[in-house]
């Protein structure tokens, strides 16, 4: 008889309701026997783990204790049973042995945040390639692999090295991702690597929490209905615990949190300004630019465009940090996609305030009260063909709000401080209209 997999907890809130604060309080009181791995975005997410939980002795690994390597100082680590706060980039790097002693070590892990679980995969490590370049050379070795015997790949995608077929040392690297059975190739196109998922099964950790909101829509939600990993949601409120404001977080089912989140959201609808000027917002609004090219300002929209087109994005953002935000920098803070940056970017419009579309678990921007968000977010969609290979489907605009919200929560909104955002992609406007509307 198969035993039935143990489910994993997602603490499922909204950014600034205590999910963190509660989860630390819950290691405090734990049986010091059950060991913690803490896995956060940031360093400095790290050292506040030690330090909220003195009596754990969290430690962080390093590469000085690692004679040059985190991943071994690790080794060292789990092989003593300590308890462990470490970065999402170096848990994504466990190999099997680090997988073995977890498994002995009686451990629980913590995300705090979801995983880039399902990624690009990029065999060349040339920086002087780009995206499109990548993608088109590993497409062709795929097929010369195919066509040589070294490789099969099965209906989901996922890729086999052949038996006895010894590799070039081209392709060791990508031989050893295939052989711990992490590499899938979409649509005879893309190349992806995918987070080992045996690490959530039932033999690994003793529970598992994940801290983050909205998880259904995010990718890791839909990896897991991939391999066919249950997980159930609860959730964290936060209530003044006193005049002194001492706050009280308190762990509750789905449904009780819901009741908070809807008033939450009731709040925050006087907090949030959003920027109506038919002008500025015509960038992003088909009836006025009517180009053919797809979603306006989505990434294919933004890799078509003229740089005349790309100055007219410049020139609307601008105008949004002059007139509502009266010049005042250090109040702004912005985002595009990434490949583009350097045709947005301007003097005002500066790199030192722009914050990453993808930017989550950090309180670095929670003083900013003026926000451009120029994107339009849309799933890969290779990566879509890939999920639908096991009729796994995601919804494209409850994913783009799940991130967008993700972003403009790093802003002083989650102090309960109002703020000015542009959003000049209609789309990705009312999608955040209709959740402050409790239409989502």
């Amino acid at each position: 008889m198969t035993k039935k997999m143990k489910k994993v907890k997602v603490i499922d809130s909204m950014p600034s309701t205590g999910k963190t604060c509660w989860m630390l309080d819950h290691i405090n009181e734990m049986d010091s026997d059950i060991k913690v791995i803490f896995i956060t975005p940031f360093i400095s997410e790290t050292e506040r783990v030690k330090e909220a939980c003195k009596q754990r002795r969290f430690k962080l690994p390093n590469t000085r204790s690692g004679r040059g390597s985190k991943l071994r100082n690790l080794k060292d680590l789990l092989r003593n049973r300590e308890n462990i706060a470490a970065t999402h980039a170096l848990f994504s790097n466990i190999d099997d042995e680090v997988i073995q002693l977890i498994s002995d070590g009686n451990y629980m892990l913590v995300l705090d945040e979801v995983m880039n679980v399902i990624t690009s995969l990029d065999i060349y490590k040339d920086d002087k390639l780009d995206n499109e370049t990548t993608e088109r050379i590993a497409a062709k070795d795929m097929k010369l692999l195919l066509e040589n015997g070294n490789i099969s790949i099965d209906a989901n995608c996922k890729v086999y090295w052949i038996e006895g077929k010894e590799p070039l040392w081209y392709y060791r690297t990508l031989k050893d991702y295939i052989d711990r059975e992490q590499v899938y190739f979409a649509s005879d196109t893309y190349l992806f690597w995918v987070f080992p998922h045996e690490i959530f099964g039932n033999k690994i950790f003793k529970e598992i929490y994940i801290l983050t909101y909205q998880f259904d829509y995010q990718i890791q939600s839909s990896y897991f209905k991939f391999f066919d990993i249950p997980y159930e949601k609860f959730g964290v409120t936060k209530t003044r615990k006193d005049r002194r404001c001492n706050w009280e977080f308190t762990f509750v089912s789905y449904a009780d949190y819901l009741e908070y989140d809807f008033a939450k959201r009731k709040e925050m609808k006087e907090l949030i300004n959003i920027c109506d000027s038919e002008r500025l917002n015509e960038i992003g609004t088909r009836d006025k630019l009517n180009n053919g090219k797809g979603e306006l300002l989505s990434k294919s929209d933004y890799d078509t465009r003229t740089p005349e087109e790309l100055k007219d994005v410049q020139r609307k953002a601008i105008s949004f940090f002059a007139r509502h935000l009266g010049n005042k920098s250090s109040a702004m803070m912005w985002t595009v996609f990434k490949a583009h940056l350097p045709s947005i970017t301007d003097k005002r419009l500066s790199k030192k305030h722009f914050v990453a579309l993808n930017a989550r678990a950090t309180n670095e921007y929670r003083d900013k009260s003026g926000l451009i968000y120029l994107v339009n977010r849309f799933v890969n969609p290779f990566m879509n063909n890939l999920l639908l290979k096991r009729d796994v489907r995601i919804d494209q605009d409850m994913y783009a709000l799940a991130e967008m919200l993700q972003w403009i929560f790093r802003s002083r909104l989650r102090n309960d401080e109002p703020i000015d955002i542009f959003i000049p992609s209609k789309r990705m406007r009312n999608l955040l209209i209709k959740w402050l509307e409790l239409e989502y």
